[in-house]
């Protein structure tokens, strides 16, 4: 009996302060306008208070002191599959750390390509690959692996993992590196090393660093990159997509856009010092708006929720005065965490449109789809 109870603790734990958790949406009048005065603001008062409120979420951001390193880059892995070709990279992103990147590509590659950046957890995660054996993955995850569907479609991809799988050698407490303690031990070393950091800022900042490779690739026509992340990788997203000009488009799935959508305020994102930002009055419809004119679709199934349109409509007020009010939307197709299959073929197809290339063929996704019913049957 005393081995359940603790059991029951420690999962009570794990769903308390990682997995994510949604609560009662704040209505539209809970979030203060983005422009102070939209009948009056032109574009040009915009442009001014833009550059304020960038670097207020900056500052919120932090930055490390003392973080010099020289750059590194090098060749892991080069492969071939029935869908793409590989390449693996490991390059330093800090003095203690380096990041995995897959760089995807089609295997009739014509450059050169859109591309896009998808960060989470692991590259395996968003590829549709064991990258061990090189074998397709089961279909059960079939809709989140945004990489297989891109690359599939012509585009250039960039998957990199996230802190913490990428910061601190595996300490003895931790028996791999699925272990959960390993998010706390990683963020409790990022604020003992890096105490005006925050986690946040370093999964924007390795996001960024995942942006440099694809780009110095040659491969990819730097004037159609766009990043497209699910759940964690729809926060490295929104982030890095909202505040790096080199990104033309950000498409986010369900990575909950309001503080209290989902577990903003663990150790690993902004931990304490989430209090100050919002007591400050910062807010995610204030760095989207940051975005506009550029494109920018939110797809929400879960954590995002009929309570983030306050958010899509806040931001749009700005998209308005650039008179590109059709470059913000949000679908929500109310059917759990993971994409729906219809919210994915508008997505991509919305996708092509603001990039301003070819219809795509989705036949592949809806193959994808199939073999997902047939092994959820």
């Amino acid at each position: 009996m005393p081995q359940r109870i603790i059991l029951c603790t420690v999962l009570i734990y794990v769903y308390a302060t990682f997995c994510l958790a949604a609560v009662k949406p704040p209505s539209p009048q809970q979030l203060k306008p983005v422009l102070k005065d939209a009948a009056q603001t032109s574009l040009s008062d915009w442009k001014h208070q833009r550059k304020e409120i960038i670097d207020q979420w900056i500052m919120a951001l932090g930055k490390p002191e003392g973080y010099d390193y020289a750059p590194e880059q090098k060749v892991v892995e080069e492969f071939e599959t029935i869908d793409f070709k590989g390449v693996i990279y490991l390059q330093r992103t800090g003095p203690e750390s380096y990041q995995k990147v897959l760089l995807m590509t089609p295997l009739n590659l014509k450059t050169p390509a859109p591309g896009v950046i998808i960060p989470f957890y692991h590259p395996d995660g968003v590829c549709g690959y064991d990258l061990q054996n090189k074998t397709r993955k089961t279909a059960d995850r079939n809709a989140t692996y945004f990489g297989l569907h891109l690359v599939k479609q012509g585009y250039v991809v960039a998957s990199c993992e996230a802190y913490p799988f990428n910061l601190i050698p595996l300490p003895a407490e931790c028996k791999n590196r699925d272990d959960f303690k390993l998010w706390q031990f990683a963020a409790d070393f990022l604020n003992k090393r890096y105490p005006s950091w925050t986690g946040m800022g370093k999964l924007t900042y390795d996001t960024r660093k995942a942006i440099d490779l694809l780009v110095s690739s040659g491969l990819a026509d730097t004037n159609k990159i766009a990043i497209m992340g699910h759940s964690l990788g729809g926060k490295m997203a929104f982030y890095t997509g909202c505040m790096d000009d080199r990104i033309k488009v950000v498409i986010g799935n369900d990575f909950g856009i309001g503080w209290d959508f989902t577990n903003w305020s663990s150790p690993w994102y902004f931990g304490d010092k989430l209090k100050i930002m919002r007591k400050n009055g910062l807010e995610h419809h204030q760095l989207l708006a940051c975005k506009a004119p550029a494109p920018f679709l939110l797809i929400g199934g879960e954590y995002d929720h009929d309570g983030s349109w306050a958010y899509i409509n806040g931001a749009r007020k700005v998209y308005d005065l650039y008179n590109a009010g059709n470059n913000i939307d949000f679908i929500n197709h109310k059917s759990g965490h993971h994409p729906s299959w219809e919210a994915l073929n508008r997505a991509y197809l919305w996708l092509a449109e603001k990039l301003e290339i070819p219809k795509p063929d989705l036949e592949f996704l809806n193959e994808l789809k199939q073999q997902q019913l047939q092994l959820n049957k």
